[in-house]
């Protein structure tokens, strides 16, 4: 393609709920000794041929080049690294040959950029391959090489994460450079990643105003800041004042799910202020430590089952119409949020019994499946909860053995304990 002119840990993620989320910047190879003036879009200045001048994304941009993207725009985004399986025959694809899947051959970082790509293909389009003309048969940052006829799909591209041993968590990177002293780096094909990572939850750094005093843009790596910039890397954005998410893309594409009216909640929510026949201390933290002894007797009774309804099974959900207090300030449910480093929080909140009855959802009191989980199979296959519970016993109990399964398939695993109070 070418142009031309924890309950126990701290659960370090891609985002946090106040913050506010930005794409990378992106700059290119500019060869400036071929006959048709021709920029490549890259991650960094080590894409760059002999040759060829390194141009950041402003330089880019005072040059007149489309921008670089990561986006849904086939044709300007960024290329990356091929990688060739000899056994399978397959092309995938990666931030750079290191993150290439053991025993795979690296087959460079603008495999196919020679053939000319229509203005039309991209998301939903049909791969093919000519001699002069191809679709879907790059790796680029947000579109994985796409087999003959085959549908090409936007956010195909998976990047790795960080595993930090202590706490036992994961978070993604577009980089294994971004992964800190005494964490690991597993690429995107390894099978203990346990998570997807596309574009749009691969984190990034940034570049600030040489003082450090001001965000400027967020970026992949140094070089893709000018010299009057400093560049900050993933965890030093996260521990900053400034607020910012940054990954590789946003995921613009996506159509975002309507916003709930706030009072969808409030029938489901345990009740602060029922007593059991009147008893001081048979609330429904109380009722929640008798279901295992008595069965469905408790629930049966129409009283606990409208007072209790999160402690029953009759539903689940967070009440963003309730607020706890955190300090001198009321907070609801979203201050807790489900990413780093709002889990921090929630380990500190969610064990108050105010705070796990009015937000039982993020504190982890419902017995439900997490519809949004994913996991690799033994074939490195991507599955879900709802796959796992069509399976027999057997296989449910062996892959229900691992952490993350079993606390995410919560049903399908009957790991439903901690729904109840302590």
């Amino acid at each position: 393609m070418k142009k031309a002119v924890l309950f126990l840990s701290l659960v370090f993620r891609s985002s946090h709920a106040t913050n506010t989320k930005e794409a990378a910047l992106y700059g290119g190879c500019f060869n400036k000794t071929a006959y048709d003036e021709v920029f490549h879009c890259h991650f960094s200045s080590e894409n760059c041929r002999e040759g060829e001048e390194w141009l950041n994304p402003i330089q880019a941009q005072n040059r007149g080049f489309d921008k670089c993207t990561c986006d849904d725009d086939y044709n300007n985004n960024v290329f990356i690294d091929g990688c060739y399986s000899l056994g399978t025959h397959l092309v995938t694809c990666a931030t750079n040959k290191d993150s290439c899947n053991d025993g795979d051959m690296a087959i460079g970082d603008r495999f196919g950029s020679g053939a000319i790509v229509s203005d039309t293909c991209g998301d939903g389009s049909s791969a093919f391959q000519t001699d002069t003309a191809s679709c879907g048969k790059h790796c680029l940052c947000n579109f994985s090489y796409t087999r003959r006829d085959e549908e090409i799909k936007v956010a195909s591209t998976m990047y790795g994460g960080c595993y930090e041993p202590i706490s036992d968590t994961t978070y993604c990177v577009a980089s294994s450079s971004s992964c800190q002293e005494g964490e690991v780096y597993r690429n995107p094909f390894d099978k203990f990643l346990k998570k997807q990572c596309p574009c749009s939850k691969a984190a990034v750094g940034a570049c600030l105003n040489t003082a450090g005093t001001k965000f400027k843009y967020c970026a992949f790596a140094a070089d893709s800041c000018t010299d009057s910039m400093q560049f900050i890397d993933v965890k030093a954005l996260k521990d900053s004042k400034f607020k910012k998410d940054c990954n590789l893309c946003l995921a613009t594409w996506e159509t975002p799910p309507p916003t709930p009216a706030p009072t969808r909640d409030l029938g489901c929510v345990d009740s602060l202020t029922f007593r059991f026949k009147g008893k001081e201390n048979a609330s429904c933290v109380w009722v929640s430590k008798r279901v295992n002894d008595f069965g469905l007797n408790m629930c049966r009774r129409e009283e606990i089952r409208e007072n209790c309804p999160v402690v029953c099974g009759e539903c689940c959900s967070d009440n963003y119409n309730r607020e706890f207090k955190l300090g001198k300030k009321m907070k609801t449910c979203r201050h807790l949020g489900s990413d780093w480093p709002k889990d921090d929080l929630k380990i500190k909140l969610c064990p108050r019994k105010e705070v796990q009855t009015i937000c039982p959802l993020t504190c982890g009191r419902c017995c439900i499946d997490d519809l949004d989980f994913t996991f690799k199979d033994e074939q490195f296959l991507i599955r879900n909860c709802e796959w796992l519970a069509g399976r027999k016993n057997a296989p449910i109990k062996k892959y229900c053995s691992d952490y993350d399964v079993k606390e995410n398939c919560r049903n399908t695993c009957k790991n439903c304990d901690e729904q109840f109070l302590e």
